[in-house]
């Protein structure tokens, strides 16, 4: 398995990927020309967020991408893990954690740093546990949001 950043020649894997995660955690079709859009604008700005694959024998069959928010109370980036995705195919074999070590890594490495979150679904009790198996905590926190 090779972890690397995703390239302009992904974009259309993980579009692809980006609307079966949708279709599969929350029922959604999202509109395909927003989301290729969407994939191929931040590809292009990494000071965004940066999209990270999973290959097996040259093929890309996971991917995460993480953007980033400032915490002024720990004076460091919080590096937010989000568009998660591994090919059925593929699940239960360890792609999630690679790419979640690769992210760690990362932040790990880094002085501007201060750690990892995401959101999961609230019934999504498999994902939490692989969430807790890598040394994730469950915060404090619910999320809102407004949808524009």
């Amino acid at each position: 398995m090779i972890i690397r950043k995703a390239l302009k020649s992904d974009s259309m894997t993980i579009m692809q990927f980006n609307l079966a995660m949708a279709k599969e955690t929350e029922g959604k079709i999202l509109d395909k020309e927003i989301l290729t859009k969407g994939v191929e604008y931040l590809i292009d700005h990494p000071e965004y967020g940066i999209y990270y694959v999973a290959e097996v024998q040259g093929r890309v069959v996971g991917q995460l991408m993480y953007t980033f928010e400032w915490s002024d109370w720990r004076c460091g980036l919080f590096y937010w893990i989000q568009s998660v995705y591994v090919d059925p195919e593929y699940r239960r074999q360890g792609i999630f954690s690679a790419l979640y070590k690769q992210v760690q890594s990362i932040c790990d490495s880094r002085e501007d740093s201060c750690g990892i979150r995401l959101y999961a679904e609230i019934e999504n009790t498999v994902a939490h546990k692989t969430y807790i198996s890598l040394g994730m905590e469950q915060c404090h926190y619910n999320m809102f949001e407004y949808e524009k």
